[in-house]
């Protein structure tokens, strides 16, 4: 797995992907967690955009995230009662007594684990968690060849405010991927406001990107069975245009 998220990219993870990310994928991630007839677990839950808002609606949600800072960030939407069901670990040596009916990794978590030995170890420790016929969701960009190829160069992605009258910038840039590991390095820089002056932060991590038929062929050498791959979270083919690889995997029953 990838770094842990450093506390100022916690922080300020919330008013970001409010405003960078369409939120489209939190639609479908919750409809699919009501759908479940039984307890939820999401991997990488993050601040809790998706988990607090499945118990606000009364789905038996846990969640489990490799960050500290980001877990303690998701307690502190939950009431009290809740907070145990946070939990900090690593998915790819998940181990739990508890059995779900779906298991969740949204928004690219699977980006973040780059061997594919430990792919294997997670995709199997995720069916040994699952009931039986419980399903395993995920979703993973579509690489673009250009920005493989060529990187990103900074850009000011967001431009607001992180408090009242608090501006906050955040700049991304990616490198050329490292084509041979199947990675590319991005660079996010933070600057923001406070009462005694602007405050910079910068974080550097790698995410490994996937093709289709490595993603099937990944599949099939696990325990689970794969349902489906959309591309989209409207349930869209797999297309050339496609941005998302959305992929349903489940159990099969015993």
């Amino acid at each position: 797995m990838s770094e842990p998220y450093p506390d100022f990219v916690a922080r300020f993870y919330d008013p970001v992907y409010a405003q960078v990310r369409d939120g489209v994928d939190n639609a479908w991630y919750l409809e699919r967690m009501a759908e479940a007839k039984g307890p939820v677990l999401e991997i990488g839950s993050g601040t809790g955009r998706l988990l607090a808002e499945a118990r606000r609606r009364g789905i038996d949600a846990w969640g489990v995230d490799l960050s500290p800072a980001m877990a303690e960030r998701c307690r502190s939407k939950l009431a009290p009662e809740d907070r145990d069901r946070v939990s900090v670990a690593d998915a790819v040596s998940l181990r739990t007594d508890r059995r779900y009916a779906l298991v969740c990794a949204p928004f690219r978590v699977l980006s973040h684990v780059f061997e594919t030995a430990d792919q294997l170890r997670l995709l199997d420790a995720v069916h040994d968690v699952l009931e039986p016929g419980g399903a395993f969701a995920f979703d993973l960009y579509v690489p673009s060849l250009k920005l493989l190829l060529e990187g990103m160069p900074e850009t000011v992605d967001f431009d607001g405010e992180h408090a009242p009258g608090r501006r906050l910038r955040r700049v991304v840039s990616s490198r050329p991927a490292d084509l041979s590991r199947q990675t590319n390095r991005v660079r996010m820089g933070f600057l923001w406001e406070e009462e005694d002056g602007e405050h910079r932060g910068e974080w550097e991590f790698e995410m490994r990107f996937f093709f289709r038929f490595e993603i099937e062929h990944l599949v099939a050498r696990s325990r689970l069975a794969l349902e489906t791959i959309h591309g989209d979270f409207a349930g869209g083919p797999l297309v050339a245009e496609s941005r998302e690889y959305v992929v349903v995997c489940r159990r099969p029953g015993d």
